[in-house]
């Protein structure tokens, strides 16, 4: 079976909005996005792009705590789909859960940015999403942009930038993608990624006190 997931309606629509109003308002959090590649910062950046980082978990800022929450539920319930066509998908997944990371981004790509470098999401870096454990992505677009979704390589797939269209796919190396670059027109989207376990077990690890030797 087919293992990018789309899902499109008109509540992913209404999130999609709030993500564009949420973007243009909040000047005070926006921050260059910059992945460098294999070649580390001296190289030619990897991605370039506007983003906003969200944390689904702290409510000092409560418009961004309401929006992280939408947009976690929104995605939540795309997963369950998602999990609902796959069956086995769950059943080979470390104790049979998977769970949303409440840590995600807004990334807005200026017309000629863009992620072009082909890449997954799945590293054994040691960060607090604990990227080892990420099993599945997810994608949100936000505005419909021709020629600037998501391209798929070994699928020879092009994942068309729609608004309110929500896409899950593997983070594994399985799936690698990067960004289709349109020199003329923005593109806004939401994006993170699902770990393997539960979200009660992650939040007990964040919440640990680092052990320093």
């Amino acid at each position: 079976m087919q293992l990018i997931g789309r899902y499109h309606n008109a509540g992913f629509e209404s999130v999609a909005d709030g993500v564009m109003d949420f973007f243009e308002r909040r000047l005070d959090l926006q921050r260059p996005g910059v992945a460098f590649g294999p070649g580390g910062s001296d190289a030619e950046p990897a991605k370039v792009s506007t983003d906003i980082s969200l944390v689904a978990l702290s409510r000092t800022d409560p418009e961004s705590f309401a929006l992280a929450d939408l947009i976690m539920r929104g995605v939540s319930a795309g997963l369950e789909r998602y999990l609902q066509e796959r069956p086995l998908f769950r059943e080979v997944c470390p104790d049979q859960e998977l769970f949303v990371m409440p840590v995600f981004n807004l990334q807005r790509y200026a017309p000629g940015e863009g992620f072009r470098q082909w890449h997954c999401d799945w590293t054994i870096s040691d960060e607090a999403t604990e990227p080892v454990n990420r099993v599945l992505a997810w994608i949100l677009y936000c505005d419909s942009v021709t020629e600037a979704g998501t391209e798929f390589n070994w699928q020879e797939h092009h994942e068309v930038a729609e608004r309110g269209k929500l896409v899950i796919f593997p983070a594994s190396p399985s799936h690698i993608h990067r960004g289709r670059v349109n020199s003329e027109l923005s593109k806004t989207i939401a994006t993170g990624w699902i770990n393997a376990g539960s979200r009660e077990g992650f939040l007990k690890r964040l919440a640990r006190p680092e052990v320093k030797g």
